[in-house]
């Protein structure tokens, strides 16, 4: 079997989505942090706006996944949903 570098030829031909997966890879960030924030927090009121970062976090992660999927990176966003390459 042998690996397939998926993110290759798309991106590097594309500089809007070399520009799109730098920021899905922020906001993926930028979710982690806010996971970890909502782990270390007891105030409830604190509570309540990092339920609603996460959210609005999610919804753009979302809406930037389906842009990449939209430009014809479909290969390259299946790695960013699912965390690993593709084997074939």
């Amino acid at each position: 079997m042998r690996k397939i570098n998926l993110l290759q030829q798309p991106v590097a031909s594309d500089p809007k989505l070399q520009e799109l997966f730098t920021e899905l890879s922020d906001t993926r960030f930028a979710l982690a942090q806010a996971y970890t924030r909502f782990d270390n927090t007891t105030e409830p009121e604190l509570v309540d706006a990092c339920i609603f970062e996460l959210n609005a976090l999610q919804s753009r992660y979302n809406y930037l996944l389906r842009l990449v999927k939209e430009r014809g990176g479909i290969a390259a966003a299946k790695i960013y949903s699912e965390g690993a390459t593709v084997w074939v």
